[in-house]
């Protein structure tokens, strides 16, 4: 058994690397089995592979199976080490997100400032993790469409992951949270140069194959489609659809909300038996997985 979940570390972190999350699932739930038997269920390492768990499944859009996760981690790391601890406030931090992805606004909210207290206790104000919760905060805020504080968030984020020995891919996405925040406040302008920035780290340091670099392809697509460029946003769109179906499958919700964006240029560009196929298409995903 031992053997078994030492060969699976390779190839799950082979496929984490490269954000293939769709094949990631089957391996992780296999993992989470192993770590149970091997280190019992009141280990801390069980508390952590069910995080991990957790994240591919928000990741890939299966939120019940990704909360269920991440709450029997924060369960089990309560008793094990505490509400002050900050790996206990990195659980909190997973829930939160999963629970701004899934629109829960109040108990998303009400986690990340749980967490941001947590960290700024344990860890201090300049801590790398403390600077990924203020931007996590931020995310939430632009969905609530609260553009100025958001653009704060991010702001403040990007100035602490300047310091010291910089996280690039952190740092990158922060780029393209500022810039989402920014254009949400209408400052157009300002917004292109981030994006470009982020997209160049990402393609750097990851790759162009990466989930990273599909969401950068994405956001670049949604600038160009506000300033009208609809060409531009097209061929972004493009290639971030064909990513997401590589990546995540094409039952994911990624996938189905790339299909919807790229429906929606086609249509205003006047190609409109292209967008009316991608709109069936996504319609018929969205049956699938509820029927």
């Amino acid at each position: 058994m031992y053997q078994e979940w030492q060969e699976l570390q390779p190839r799950i972190a082979e496929l984490s690397q490269h954000g293939r999350y769709q094949e990631l699932a089957p391996l992780m739930e296999r993992a989470v089995f192993l770590t149970k038997e091997l280190e019992g269920e009141d280990s801390l390492a069980y508390a952590a592979i069910l995080n991990d768990y957790g994240g591919i499944h928000r990741d890939i859009g299966n939120y019940q199976q990704a909360e269920q996760a991440f709450l029997a981690a924060k369960s089990l790391l309560q008793r094990l080490i505490g509400e002050r601890d900050p790996n206990y406030g990195t659980t909190l931090n997973n829930l939160a997100g999963l629970y701004r992805l899934w629109r829960k606004w109040e108990q998303a909210e009400m986690l990340f400032r749980e967490t941001l207290v947590i960290y700024r206790e344990s860890l201090g104000e300049d801590h790398f993790l403390t600077a990924s919760c203020l931007n996590n905060l931020g995310l939430l805020y632009q969905d609530l469409g609260r553009y100025e504080e958001a653009a704060g968030l991010h702001a403040q984020c990007l100035m602490l992951l300047s310091q010291g020995e910089t996280n690039e891919i952190a740092y990158a996405t922060t780029l393209n949270n500022l810039a989402s925040s920014k254009r949400g406040q209408g400052n157009i302008a300002e917004v292109e140069p981030l994006l470009k920035e982020a997209l160049a780290i990402y393609q750097r340091v990851l790759g162009a194959e990466h989930s990273l670099y599909a969401y950068g392809l994405n956001n670049l697509a949604a600038y160009y489609s506000a300033a009208g460029d609809y060409e531009q946003a097209v061929q972004q769109y493009q290639q971030s659809l064909l990513l997401c179906r590589k990546l995540f499958g094409c039952h994911s919700r990624n996938y189905t909300v790339s299909l919807t964006n790229l429906a929606a240029m086609l249509a205003k560009l006047g190609r409109h038996e292209e967008a009316a196929s991608l709109y069936r298409e996504a319609q018929e995903l969205q049956a699938g997985k509820n029927p």
